[in-house]
């Protein structure tokens, strides 16, 4: 977490032959891989909860569990390989299940010259090895690969697996006038969300069925649809594990869920509304498990990521990001408190939810139900002395008041905010109420980001580019490798897998804090901006585009305007 620390990520070189046997917290400490600090809280909470340190240091974000692998793999002489990136053996994969590969932390990949090869996050597991080896017939050559890896190989080749609401009703038709299994049912409807990684499911109540739909990669797609006959039965169980009243449907509710999914703690968000055909159930999916995303995992440009990480570093300012809902703002945050090194500072947060448990810091989540909000968090946060301090979101002039005054009083504060683009902050602040030159001294930047669908590595070709590409991409397109997916089953048929982020970053120097001071508008703010050398998000999406990292499509999908431009008049 030390911004002197390498990142977390970083592969550790491999010793000499000669080297003698060390442990592994000496090993990273003699790589630069940890600090002395962070090995000591390590080793702490290791003789606390006797669990291996590599997973310890992992879980407080010390190091990444690619880095741990990849030790794991050195100790034990084998090869790492990222699991997720390595097409199985069909007739292998028609033989797997999910319960298998998560139960042993194995995955089977192919078989070479009369040898099976299996990929596991702990080969030195004698039991799991055993039971691979009671499943396949075969000799068994091992590797090592990470957790994330294994949960992504399963998302992506175990297809079938995300079925499980079909299943419950194949199962029901086949006994014949029986009753549809309304807890199976909801329980699979989840099941269907997590392995499909879903951030929201939509229940959607109609005149004749409920339609059921998911949120994959910003896009909603149709799930299995639900009769109407069990729709007021599965809208009352899941009230019943959200701890909402069963018997109200005339007012809007809220609740939550945590769920224990194979092996995953999985939060979620709970609101029903009611409307004319009953109650709409919407579900946001916070998987725990997730774990923390790196700032060289958002996929932003390199000098995005440097700045972000030398504003980690600072002594006190306001940083916001700004963007929709579910443009990862959240995730970017505490990307960047990650470099922060909380070893020797206080760092606190307070959210709406707590969406990521973050080891090292103190975090709480606010409950409007009895009148403890951003403000009141924030007011009684600064008394407890904090270096550090993330606000989850600034949303009317007193906690942003108290946000920018907490910033000129020796604070690094961190928070987003709903505006369509990083300069439009500025005027976004200034209408709540924050008295401009309250701006100028403590603003030390404003991120603009969205979420881009990626081109499915397992399905991608080189796509030709048209006449209106090359216009698009300007002076990009010479260079220019474009990509598309052709559809498979890892993305569903379209082409897209996974996100990605684009990113502008606005930085006020001396001028642009001047013309802020003095209430410029956002025109004149951008011109200073660009003089400076500031891109906007449609320069980044052009790069990620020529890059073939995601379509031309996606980018203007979230970056379009709102406004008309002349381009599609003259299409009209």
């Amino acid at each position: 977490m030390s911004a002197s620390s390498p990142s977390p990520g970083a592969v550790p070189a491999a010793p000499s032959a000669s080297a003698p046997k060390m442990r592994l917290g000496d090993r990273l400490l003699e790589r630069g891989l940890v600090t002395q600090a962070q090995l000591e809280v390590a080793l702490r909470e290791q003789k606390r909860a006797h669990r291996p340190l590599g997973r310890i240091l992992t879980l407080l974000g010390f190091v990444s569990g690619e880095t741990i692998a990849r030790f794991v793999a050195e100790d034990l002489g084998l090869q790492f390989v990222r699991a997720a990136e390595k097409e199985p053996d069909p007739l292998l994969l028609s033989t797997l299940d999910s319960a298998f590969v998560l139960e042993n932390q194995a995955v089977p990949l192919a078989i070479e010259a009369g040898t099976l090869r299996v990929a596991m996050v702990d080969p030195a597991d004698p039991a799991r090895v055993a039971a691979v080896r009671a499943r396949f017939p075969y000799p068994i050559e091992l590797a090592v690969t990470t957790e994330d890896d294994l949960h992504e190989f399963v998302r992506s080749h175990l297809e079938r697996e995300s079925e499980h609401v079909a299943q419950v009703f194949r199962e029901q038709a086949a006994e014949q006038d029986g009753e549809i299994p309304v807890e199976r049912l909801v329980d699979a409807l989840l099941r269907d969300a997590i392995f499909r990684g879903a951030t929201d499911i939509h229940v959607e109540p109609d005149e004749r069925v409920a339609r059921v739909r998911y949120r994959i990669d910003g896009v909603l797609v149709p799930g299995e649809s639900l009769p109407s006959s069990a729709t007021a039965a599965v809208v009352s169980r899941i009230k019943i594990l959200a701890g909402m009243d069963i018997s109200e449907r005339r007012r809007p509710q809220d609740g939550r869920i945590r769920h224990h999914i194979e092996g995953r703690d999985v939060d979620m968000r709970v609101s029903i509304m009611p409307c004319t055909d009953g109650e709409n159930v919407v579900i946001r999916i916070l998987d725990k498990s997730a774990g923390l995303v790196q700032i060289g995992s958002l996929g932003m440009h390199p000098d995005h990521q440097r700045l972000l990480t030398s504003i980690g570093q600072r002594p006190h300012g306001l940083f916001l990001v700004t963007g929709p809902t579910g443009s990862g703002k959240t995730t970017t945050l505490y990307a960047v408190l990650g470099t922060v090194d909380a070893m020797r500072r206080n760092v606190a947060t307070v959210e709406d939810p707590v969406e990521y448990r973050m080891p090292l810091l103190r975090q709480t989540q606010i409950d409007s139900a009895v009148g403890f909000g951003f403000e009141q968090g924030l007011r009684a946060l600064l008394r407890q002395d904090p270096d550090v301090i993330l606000v989850g979101e600034i949303r009317d002039r007193e906690t942003a008041d108290m946000a920018i005054r907490a910033s000129l009083t020796g604070h690094l504060v961190f928070s987003t905010l709903h505006t369509n683009s990083s300069i439009g902050a500025i005027p976004r602040l200034v209408d709540i109420g924050v008295d401009a030159w309250l701006l100028e001294d403590s603003l030390i930047g404003v991120l603009a980001q969205r979420l881009v669908g990626r081109v499915c590595r397992r399905c991608a070709e080189p796509a030709p580019m048209t006449d209106a590409d090359r216009k698009w991409l300007g002076a990009a397109a010479d260079k220019a490798k474009l990509m598309r997916g052709k559809g498979c089953p890892r993305c569903n048929g379209t082409g897209i897998s996974g996100r990605t982020s684009i990113a502008e970053l606005f930085l006020p120097d001396d001028r642009v804090a001047e013309a802020i001071r003095t209430g410029a508008d956002v025109a004149r703010l951008r011109a200073l901006a660009v003089e400076a050398g500031f891109q906007d998000l449609m320069a980044e999406g052009r790069r990620k585009v020529s890059e073939g990292i995601t379509t031309r499509d996606e980018v203007e999908r979230v970056c379009r305007s709102h406004r008309i431009d002349k381009d599609e008049r003259e299409d009209v």
